[in-house]
């Protein structure tokens, strides 16, 4: 069952649902809560891929997200205001990682699971919020990374704490987990760990 905007406030209140910081009455709409984009922004790092001859294999049964990530990501190239501009994928292939500002806590004992969302909005100039992971699972507790590819026509401009760029849509489960949440990202801060 998904919450509606006052069952969200609801869970806010009893402490079953943390989001910090807490989300402004302009944030909520009827059956979700729009989320801001934070300020960690990491790429992968274009040059290892651009060198001629080189080909990087990553086996999927056996890689490390962190491994992977400390070898390969860096920091996104900032403007002079802070802020990120990511250019269509069709002229240079990004994937940009970025950190929501708000985190999020599903306590296991609520029975709360979540899922991150792109924004309409958004969607329809092109901007592809996550690829392909939007579960946040009951007993999750830190900020949500967001993996965004650009598949418009227009430069588009990221900027930090000022940018409603997802939603989380808050759900119930039918009971209460009993299974740990992934441990691979728990309590993350940045993008890559």
């Amino acid at each position: 069952m998904v919450l509606s905007d006052e069952s969200i406030k609801k869970a806010l209140a009893c402490g079953d649902l943390e989001i910090d910081p807490a989300p402004t009455e302009e944030q909520y709409q009827s059956s979700a809560v729009n989320i801001y984009l934070g300020d960690s922004f990491r790429i992968w790092d274009p040059a290892p891929f651009r060198t001629k001859g080189v080909r990087i294999e990553l086996n999927l049964a056996e890689q490390s997200f962190a491994d992977t990530a400390n070898q390969y990501a860096i920091s996104a190239q900032r403007e002079a205001d802070g802020s990120v501009v990511l250019p269509p994928f069709s002229k240079d292939p990004i994937v940009l990682l970025a950190s929501t500002r708000e985190r999020i806590h599903l306590s296991k004992q609520s029975a709360l699971c979540a899922r991150v969302e792109g924004r309409s909005s958004l969607a329809r100039i092109g901007l592809v919020v996550h690829l392909t992971a939007p579960t946040i699972h009951a007993g999750f507790n830190g900020p949500i990374t967001l993996e965004m590819v650009n598949h418009g026509h227009f430069y588009l401009k990221f900027v930090p704490n000022k940018t409603m760029i997802c939603q989380f849509i808050i759900e119930r489960l039918d009971t209460p987990a009993t299974a740990k949440a992934s441990s691979t990202f728990q309590g993350q801060k940045t993008p890559i760990g």
